[in-house]
């Protein structure tokens, strides 16, 4: 609860922040160097640099991003044929911002524009911080993402300013890219697109906007070896307790309770390795079913012991026997639900 007041209150700050902009236009700033019936254009690339950090739990990524805008204003146009350097604030521009940031996002480089002579002005800034976006895990650990780099032109309705796909000046890519290494290792860039698009925070309520989406999915391996494996041998583990004859019950019991404190301390290291969620994921499916075999095990064998002491041992080794079978057919089927299907 405190986390969605946060975030309707952030939403609520933010919308005014655009109102009060577009309400103040005029006023804070030159007005656009197209004509009043037609939206000035404006060319956009994306770059990302890196990203730093997924997290489910927090539903949010790092990016380290590069804007690179470009714009015409004939009213910047001089005789010259050197390139000027001059201040963002003395010159019109769209006053980008990042819509889905959740804190203060860096930026690095100075807030200057590049003017030619023919009045094209280049500006480029470089953007680092966490961004929000809403994750459903329910695939964990076999999910994939689309996640999205929403940029939008603070005070700009998408009627009166239009961004349009630029190109890098050493590829022939249209709108943006992704560095080919990035530092976050579990996660796999599968593809990724940039796009010209209203942002509308509210239905009705369009504002210009420009966005940079990517889809990734995590890698499974690492969970494999650290996750999967050791939970399906310490199950395992627990039903060498079926093999000893019920006449041992000292054994018997020794392996199933240390099968069980091992899966408790188990369980406590997952806590940094899973994410925290309200809901169930499929990982959390596949440690219940080993939870619960596991301590069904310890039931068995109590429950075997106390055959053989009421003189039923004959009864005590038969459950013996069909637990041989039961329990792994019980987990295989549970295991391949719960991952695969």
């Amino acid at each position: 609860m405190l986390k969605r007041g946060i975030v309707l209150f952030s939403a609520f700050w933010f919308i005014l922040l655009l109102a009060v902009s577009d309400c103040c236009a005029v006023e804070l700033m030159d007005p656009p160097p197209s004509k009043s019936d037609e939206p000035t254009e404006v060319s956009f690339f994306i770059f990302v640099i890196d990203i730093d950090d997924i997290s489910g739990a927090n539903q949010n990524f790092t990016a380290n991003v590069g804007v690179r805008l470009q714009w015409k204003d004939q009213r910047l146009a001089e005789e010259t044929k050197s390139i000027r350097m001059m201040p963002l604030k003395e010159v019109w521009n769209p006053r980008i911002l990042l819509a889905n940031r959740q804190t203060l996002t860096r930026t690095s480089l100075p807030e200057v524009v590049e003017v030619s002579p023919d009045g094209t002005v280049n500006y480029r800034q470089r953007y680092v911080g966490p961004l929000s976006q809403p994750l459903d895990l329910s695939e964990f650990p076999f999910d994939r993402h689309t996640f999205t780099i929403q940029f939008i032109a603070a005070g700009f309705k998408s009627e009166n300013l239009r961004f349009v796909p630029g190109r890098s000046d050493e590829y022939e890519i249209a709108g943006g890219a992704i560095a080919e290494k990035l530092s976050q290792p579990d996660w796999d860039i599968e593809k990724y697109s940039a796009h010209a698009r209203p942002y509308e925070p509210i239905k009705g309520f369009k504002v210009a906007g420009f966005d940079l989406e990517f889809t990734a999915k995590r890698h499974l391996l690492y969970y494999i070896w650290q996750v999967i494996v050791p939970l399906v041998f310490i199950v395992v583990m627990s039903w060498g307790a079926f093999w000893i004859d019920p006449e041992h019950a000292g054994a018997q019991i020794g392996v199933a309770t240390s099968s069980m404190l091992t899966l408790i301390a188990y369980r406590f290291m997952l806590g940094d390795l899973l994410p925290h969620l309200p809901y169930m994921t499929r990982m959390d499916y596949f440690t219940l079913a080993a939870t619960a075999l596991v301590f069904l095990a310890f039931v068995e064998v109590v429950t075997t012991t106390i055959l053989t002491y009421k003189k039923k041992a004959i009864l005590a080794r038969k459950i013996d026997i069909c637990s041989r079978i039961t329990f792994p057919a019980i987990y295989v089927t549970w295991s391949c639900w719960a991952l695969f299907l």
